[in-house]
């Protein structure tokens, strides 16, 4: 029971991390009006990947990994959104 609730801490902890982690890359890029040094290939494979780990929480039906791999998706979705706005 409470190694159930360590490895939930765990992965919640994790998921807020890799999902927080995107959003100082929207903010500058929303305050800078460049995305220049994102890669479209790198947002386009972690949209993949996210997709992908959004089908395995489905199937384990881990609602953490679910929610932390929707959130990230919507904030990769926002930087390919500026980037594609503010490219030259």
């Amino acid at each position: 029971m409470i190694e159930d609730l360590w490895v939930s801490i765990l992965g919640s902890v994790a998921a807020a991390l890799v999902t927080g982690s995107f959003v100082p890359q929207v903010i500058r890029g929303y305050r800078t009006k460049s995305l220049n040094d994102v890669s479209y290939w790198l947002m386009i494979t972690i949209c993949v990947g996210l997709c992908l780990w959004i089908v395995y929480g489905i199937i384990k039906q881990d609602w953490v990994i679910i929610g932390a791999n929707i959130s990230t998706i919507a904030l990769n979705v926002i930087l390919l959104g500026l980037k594609i706005k503010y490219s030259k």
